[in-house]
């Protein structure tokens, strides 16, 4: 089982350009700053400054509107990112993308990965899911707000809104295109769907980096070079407004009686 990518290099670049330009400028705002907060230990200064940027942006998104949940006050965002067990595990995550890999079917961690065994990754993930939640987020109880906010400070993985799940559905991926997807517990399938993700992307840009390379390079946004979780997010949700003829992210199950998360 496997996502794979169109090699048709101007129809990424066009989705990439066809993107809403301020959600583009949204990401890479708040991205620089978590870069800063990451990179050292918890501070007030680089806790707050990213506490700002994304309540700002999760804000511009959508919290408080239409019934999703609203945002903490950024004296308390400021005091969550604080927390030095929340930034080691935001930490992990951010780094772990070039270790995620699939092999004979399987989930596995490369050498030197953050995480000692692909169980120890998805705890982390759910936890932080959960605790982002708490921290930053009033009466939430879906995993869209959270998924946001863990793309805009780690970059891990394209977010679980109506938009990228409807992309997914279009790939072939069953079980994501719901109306509501709530935080799950760690091992309950829906925690599954959540945590396979990032190791099949992983896989994917193993085998079609070249070519997304390029689609980039050709694009209004070269900064995306690199950013493996944002890209998929952005033709993901491009890709719900396609047909799976003309799907730039496709899934196949290759005949396998296994569920696409059971790996």
């Amino acid at each position: 089982m496997s996502f794979s990518v169109t090699d048709d290099t101007a129809a990424l670049t066009a989705a990439i350009n066809g993107f809403n330009a301020a959600y583009h400028v949204d990401y890479f705002t708040v991205r620089t700053k978590a870069v800063d907060y990451l990179s050292e230990p918890p501070s007030t200064v680089s806790a707050s400054r990213l506490a700002l940027a994304l309540i700002k942006v999760l804000e511009s998104w959508g919290t408080g509107k239409r019934g999703a949940p609203a945002c903490r006050p950024v004296d308390s965002a400021t005091e969550a990112l604080c927390n030095p067990a929340i930034h080691q595990k935001l930490t992990n995550l951010a780094n772990s993308f070039e270790f995620l890999s699939v092999a004979n079917g399987t989930r596995s961690l490369k050498v030197d990965s953050p995480f000692e065994t692909v169980d120890e990754f998805d705890g982390c993930l759910i936890e932080s899911l959960n605790e982002l939640a708490a921290g930053l987020l009033v009466g939430n109880t879906n995993v869209t707000y959270p998924m946001k906010a863990l793309l805009l400070i780690t970059g891990l993985m394209p977010a679980y809104d109506s938009q990228v799940r409807g992309g997914l559905a279009v790939a072939g991926v069953s079980g994501v295109n719901r109306t509501r997807y709530l935080l799950p517990v760690q091992d309950c399938p829906d925690a599954k769907k959540i945590c396979v993700l990032p190791f099949y992307i992983g896989d994917c840009i193993s085998r079609t980096l070249p070519i997304l390379n390029k689609a980039i390079e050709n694009s209004s946004y070269p900064m995306l070079k690199g950013q493996h979780g944002r890209l998929f997010d952005v033709l993901l949700f491009v890709q719900r407004n396609l047909t799976s003829e003309a799907a730039l992210i496709s899934f196949s199950a290759a005949q396998s009686s296994r569920r696409w998360y059971a790996i």
